[in-house]
């Protein structure tokens, strides 16, 4: 998870504006970041497309995963939903592949206890 999870060392929260421009740093659509949402329990992926960043909540709320109102599909796992993805789109209309991982490259990562 390393390679496309961000927050922020000092806050643990990774804000939206922090995260569009970590992923218009970038420069390639298919970028994207998983950080903890500010707005719900559970988390946000922030995605890079042609036309700019779009960012969709991911309710943790239960024993799995989903995006709030795009997706319905419940994945076990972060990784599962990440997984799955890679080869289908968000939405059927905005094609969004997550392609190119973009999250905390330049220092250990923080987030570990996130997961215990």
């Amino acid at each position: 998870m390393s390679l496309y999870f961000a927050n922020n060392v000092e806050t643990r929260i990774l804000t939206l504006k922090k995260a569009n421009e970590l992923l218009l740093s970038t420069g390639v659509p298919g970028s994207f970041l998983i950080r903890v949402s500010e707005r719900i329990k559970g988390y946000a992926l922030s995605y890079l497309s042609e036309d700019g960043c779009k960012h969709f909540l991911i309710d943790a709320s239960a024993d799995s995963y989903s995006f709030l109102g795009v997706d319905q599909l419940q994945h076990v796992t972060l990784a599962d939903l990440v997984e799955y993805h890679k080869e289908e789109p968000i939405t059927s209309l905005g094609k969004e592949l997550l392609l190119y991982p973009c999250g905390q490259q330049n220092q250990l990562p923080d987030y570990l206890e996130l997961f215990e």
